[in-house]
């Protein structure tokens, strides 16, 4: 019987065949690595073509982005035959233009685990016995941020959040049991581990403060006031958690569009001094392109010509663009539009990319005059 096929997400990314580490090229080769990782977090939805081309290529240019993406595969795929890795075997389908990890495949992955047994240690509604059971093993089982590796990325942080607020809440929901059954020694254990793994946590804090003066001297009344401020914390915790929550949903739209945001010129240059003040915290290099269309009136008989063709090249535009550029009609005859690139260069590959396929899809006879510069941040 061949040894089961286990996947390590927190703290790290590893593929083990048993207790043995396999397939450890796959960290020699960044790009495969994290097209592996992203199929695997988000393995309960098929991943376009364009959305990974994004990811894994944002601001090169390559004229055949599938041929990449199959070469990504091919050198995972090479991998699992070289180790003879036979379970993983059928790991990635692929599937009308989009890649998918396959979610019958028998393997264990660490973040779905934990995530499975929180969420059974968090139901009220089992008895006591088995929660502590399922909240022991969850807490157990986790052992630092979501892929760390690429903690950078944007799409990495929400969902490590996401893993990290389960993990505070089992932890919490764990040592309401373990008070219950007047362990102190063991809370004081649990908030410790927390803590080192996710950071500081007023509540835990004060969690493992109570228990440490509950094993010094259970009757101390200096634990009074201690127990006192928790309860106060705790409550407002709770109010602004539900807050937070109330908030998000009433910001948020219900469904994004999958292009890029279009918005009248008022509210575009809200948006480009927002942009300038982040630019002036982070890496991130915004740009503003500025795009011109002339047309020939006289080509046509309907006197509102003019008005199509350029509702058509901005709708072209904003097919273009990626979800997070924004774009806006800045007058009769000109399209404003805010993106991020790696280089000067690549945003006038942008650019470029956008005037031919105006041309092509609109009407070849328009003239179309583009000019490009970077954002100046918000200390220029």
């Amino acid at each position: 019987m061949s040894e089961k096929i286990s996947i390590r997400l927190f703290d790290g990314f590893e593929i083990r065949r048993g207790d043995t580490p396999i397939l450890k090229n796959l960290s020699n080769t960044r790009k495969t690595k994290l097209f592996v990782a992203y199929l695997l977090v988000n393995r309960d939805r098929p991943i376009t073509h364009q959305e990974l081309f994004e990811l894994l290529w944002s601001g090169e240019d390559y004229a055949n982005p599938a041929t990449a993406l199959r070469t990504l595969l091919y050198r995972f795929r090479s991998m699992i035959d070289s180790e003879g890795a036979d379970a993983l075997a059928g790991a990635i389908i692929s599937h009308r233009g989009t890649y998918q990890w396959n979610r019958d495949l028998d393997v264990s992955i660490d973040a779905l685990d934990f995530h499975a047994l929180a969420e059974a240690g968090l139901d009220p509604t089992i008895s006591e016995s088995r929660r502590k059971d399922y909240l022991a093993k969850a807490v157990d089982m986790y052992s630092g941020p979501l892929l760390p590796d690429f903690s950078s990325e944007p799409w990495l942080i929400a969902k490590s959040a996401s893993y990290r607020d389960t993990y505070i809440e089992a932890v919490m929901a764990y040592i309401d049991i373990l008070k219950a059954d007047n362990q102190p020694a063991k809370i004081v254990q649990v908030c410790e581990k927390a803590i080192e793994l996710a950071g500081t946590s007023e509540l835990i804090e004060l969690e493992a403060q109570i228990a440490k003066l509950t094993i010094a001297d259970p009757d101390a009344s200096v634990k009074d006031s201690v127990i006192a401020y928790y309860n106060e914390v705790r409550e407002l915790s709770v109010k602004l958690q539900d807050e937070a929550d109330r908030m998000q949903a009433e910001l948020q739209v219900d469904v994004m569009e999958q292009q890029a945001y279009l918005c009248d010129y008022s509210t575009f240059k809200d948006l480009y001094n927002v942009q300038r003040r982040i630019q002036s915290r982070s890496k991130a290099t915004i740009f503003l392109g500025l795009v011109y269309v002339r047309y020939d009136e006289s080509e046509s008989a309907d006197p509102l010509y003019g008005e199509k063709t350029v509702k058509d090249v901005l709708s072209c535009c904003q097919r273009m663009l990626r979800l997070g550029d924004a774009i806006c009609r800045k007058s009769d005859s000109e399209i404003a539009i805010m993106f991020p690139a790696e280089s000067y260069e690549d945003a006038v590959g942008v650019l470029e990319r956008l005037k031919s396929a105006a041309k092509e899809r609109v009407a070849e006879d328009i003239v179309v005059v583009y000019r490009v510069r970077p954002l100046k941040s918000g200390r220029e």
